[in-house]
């Protein structure tokens, strides 16, 4: 067998690895989460969510956070995401983790995200001052 079919069988054999299919699996959602994301007002929020790359921007009732982002869509029950905040409005969420869950359906993004430093979702549901639903349209 010559070097390069052994190199063929080794990197084909690797992609059956159960980390290279959660990697792909978590580069797909990194691109089916991208573009603008916005709220019809019948939330009671007014919230765009940027995805550009792992970035993030969300604008929520006009308070601008920038953040990092990092998916989990093999997540159970939920697929979940990492929201570390790099700029908030008022300088206090910055290297703060948000943990959240999220499902997309088509052209519609839920996104339910904790408070820093309070547990993950269980559900998508809204708790004042500890968890906040978004469900976004795709822009």
């Amino acid at each position: 067998m010559n070097t390069r079919r052994i190199f063929f069988a080794l990197a084909l054999s690797l992609s059956f690895l159960p980390g290279a299919q959660a990697e792909d699996a978590a580069d797909a959602a990194v691109k089916a989460i991208q573009g603008k994301w916005a709220t019809d007002g019948s939330s009671g929020f007014d919230a765009t969510w940027t995805f550009d790359g792992k970035k993030l921007e969300a604008n929520v009732n006009g308070n601008v956070y920038k953040a990092e982002y990092k998916l989990d869509p093999e997540a159970k029950p939920h697929a979940t995401m990492d929201v570390t905040i790099t700029e908030s409005p008022d300088g206090q969420g910055e290297n703060r983790v948000g943990k959240a869950i999220y499902k997309i359906d088509g052209e519609k993004l839920v996104i339910c995200v904790s408070m820093p430093g309070q547990d993950r979702p269980t559900d998508f549901s809204t708790i004042d001052e500890v968890q906040y639903n978004f469900e976004l349209k795709k822009k």
